[in-house]
């Protein structure tokens, strides 16, 4: 619960960060790699489906409230739309095979 914990905040953090304007396509391909390695030393020591559990979350995080996310954005609903487009998009990136440099 930890491990995906840690890395669903990492994107949301990265959506808000993108949100702002700050390019953080480096940061997402970056981390992505990171959970990936993480995950399978994670699925080795103690059981498997821990990608899996990130990627299922960070979809169930963009079906949320986005309400305190977006709360002091300047068009809330436009943020929201975003946000939720960011997180899918990673969790697609998590599942699939690579991600280039």
């Amino acid at each position: 619960e930890q491990f995906v914990q840690m890395y669903v905040r990492d994107f949301t953090t990265l959506a808000a960060r993108a949100e702002s304007g700050i390019d953080v396509e480096a940061q997402v391909k970056k981390r992505i790699l990171e959970t990936r390695s993480h995950a399978q030393l994670m699925d080795a020591r103690k059981s498997s489906g821990h990608l899996e559990a990130v990627s299922e979350r960070l979809r169930a995080e963009s079906r949320r409230d986005p309400s305190q996310a977006v709360r002091t954005a300047a068009d809330p609903v436009g943020a929201a739309t975003r946000r939720k487009a960011f997180l899918l998009r990673v969790a697609d990136l998590l599942e699939g095979e690579t991600v280039s440099r």
